[in-house]
């Protein structure tokens, strides 16, 4: 799954909020340094509840 980022601060033609795409590797690298883009933390899939076997 590919990373997605946001940005924190307008960059090109994305507005703060937005996620944005179609950047190089070396583009998102210096826009991470520079804190201007995050990268957005895909949320904890829903895991199974663990089965319990009773005995019985």
């Amino acid at each position: 799954m590919a990373k997605q980022y946001k940005a924190q601060q307008p960059v090109g033609r994305f507005s703060a909020g937005e996620i944005v795409g179609g950047l190089t590797e070396n583009q998102i690298s210096k826009l991470l340094a520079d804190k201007i883009i995050e990268e957005v933390k895909p949320s904890a899939p829903n895991k199974p509840a663990k089965e319990v076997k009773a005995d019985g």
